[in-house]
């Protein structure tokens, strides 16, 4: 028995035994399968500016949770979009983390300005998540965290 624990075969035995045991500790964790959503925002003019008016809304989200479990996203500060264009969102949920890609679409500029689009998430369920919000459009993104409970708002600025 000593003879086998001073050979080379010991050493590699307990070599390969080391790297198996260091490969399943280092494995990444399940975050579950990917599920995306496809969201058209409603479009509205809180400031009530027309297009010659100059807009001092900051881009910003504002998230807030209904009583109902629903997160309400609202997506403040959108310049060059009318009535006649669209904004919608893909959203990615994986595991705790939401990953948004924003998509706008201008219109026609003859008809009114918009610059607050609304979208509706009900299909979180209630926990902690990451959030990241990316709009290539702008050349914007946000990142903070959601807590999906009744009454959780924050308002995150985008940032270049």
């Amino acid at each position: 028995m000593t003879d086998f624990l001073g050979s080379v075969e010991f050493y590699v035995y307990a070599t390969l035994v080391a790297a198996a045991i260091v490969a399943f500790l280092a494995r990444p964790s399940e975050r579950g399968e990917a599920r995306q959503h496809l969201l058209a925002g409603e479009l509205s003019n809180a400031s009530g500016e027309d297009w010659s008016g100059t807009s001092s809304s900051q881009p910003t989200i504002s998230l807030h949770v209904r009583d109902d479990g629903a997160v309400v996203l609202f997506r403040h500060g959108i310049e060059g979009v009318s009535t006649s264009g669209a904004v919608s969102l893909a959203v990615t949920v994986i595991g705790f983390d939401i990953t948004i890609e924003e998509r706008i679409v201008p219109g026609n500029n003859l008809d009114d300005p918009i610059d607050t689009a609304t979208f509706i998430l009900d299909f979180l369920a209630p926990d902690r998540y990451h959030l990241k919000y990316n709009s290539s459009t702008t050349s914007r993104f946000a990142a903070t965290t959601l807590l999906n409970r009744p009454g959780f708002t924050k308002h995150c600025p985008l940032t270049k």
